[in-house]
């Protein structure tokens, strides 16, 4: 159990495996960044919803919370999102989990997946230096509307790629987690075609919550 700060830290020092009967509980929050743009960012519900799913279980201190340095607008190139990493790192020490996004607004702002997938390879390359273990990223849904025909077009074409180098990755060991599934047939998930609604942000949560728990992520 995390309920206290001295179990937790004992408890976090073991990766664990990805099977639930001999993951080791008791994550510090400060050991677990949450990164991305404004996906997360815009209410930060999703997070919310995770951290309240991961006390629950007792894998999170009740007074704890996961280093989220998410921020709106931001892409994955021009070291945006992964500057957000190194942030969490200077204050926090070694991050052993991160829980992500990216590549978004890489296509909507400036329609260049390439770019992204470079981005997130660097990125990850970072990432296995500053010893973090495992990476849960979570990739969008399909946006609403008409409006966003180039953007889903950029998707479709990063979303095979950016998988591909998350599954291929050792260390850090990354866990792809496609958002389709759970929000097609859902239009109430999002009130502006691309961002979660309240409801949008409490299922995403607990989707990427079963999957921490599938991987053994900041368990």
């Amino acid at each position: 159990m995390a309920g206290s700060g001295s179990a937790g830290q004992s408890a976090g020092g073991s990766a664990g495996t990805g099977s639930s009967g001999d993951c080791v509980k008791g994550t510090m929050g400060k050991d677990v960044a949450v990164i991305g743009e404004s996906f997360i960012a815009a209410t930060h519900q999703i997070t919310q919803q995770i951290e309240t799913r991961a006390k629950a279980a007792g894998s999170l201190g009740q007074s704890e919370k996961y280093v989220d340095n998410s921020v709106s607008g931001t892409t994955l190139a021009n070291n945006q999102i992964p500057s957000q990493y190194d942030k969490a790192v200077q204050s926090s020490g070694t991050i052993k989990y991160v829980i992500m996004d990216g590549g978004g607004n890489d296509c909507l702002i400036n329609n260049n997946g390439a770019a992204a997938l470079t981005a997130a390879t660097t990125l990850f390359q970072n990432m296995a230096a500053k010893n973090t273990q495992k990476i849960l990223y979570f990739f969008y849904p399909d946006p609403i509307g008409s409006n966003f025909a180039s953007l889903k077009s950029c998707l479709d074409s990063l979303r095979p790629q950016m998988k591909a180098l998350c599954d291929g990755l050792t260390a850090p060991k990354c866990y792809w987690l496609d958002l389709r599934d759970t929000w097609n047939g859902h239009n109430e998930y999002t009130s502006d075609g691309i961002h979660p609604t309240t409801e949008g942000s409490k299922a995403t949560g607990d989707v990427i919550w079963q999957a921490m728990v599938e991987h053994c992520v900041a368990q």
